[in-house]
């Protein structure tokens, strides 16, 4: 599976931000501190977020 860049919402503060989705380690919310994606060795586990818009 092709890796991607997303844009997600954090479900805690409303911020958006761009990830990976393939992260080597936790992605923490640049806002509240909130985690939003954690690896699982592959594609990342969605935690506090939700996907606004992907770039493939």
């Amino acid at each position: 599976m092709p890796s991607y860049f997303m844009k997600v919402k954090c479900t805690e503060c409303g911020n958006e931000q761009i990830v990976f989705s393939h992260p080597a380690m936790e992605v923490k919310c640049l806002k509240c501190g909130a985690i939003l994606l954690q690896p699982r060795g592959g594609k990342g586990h969605l935690l506090h977020a939700e996907v606004v818009e992907t770039y493939e």
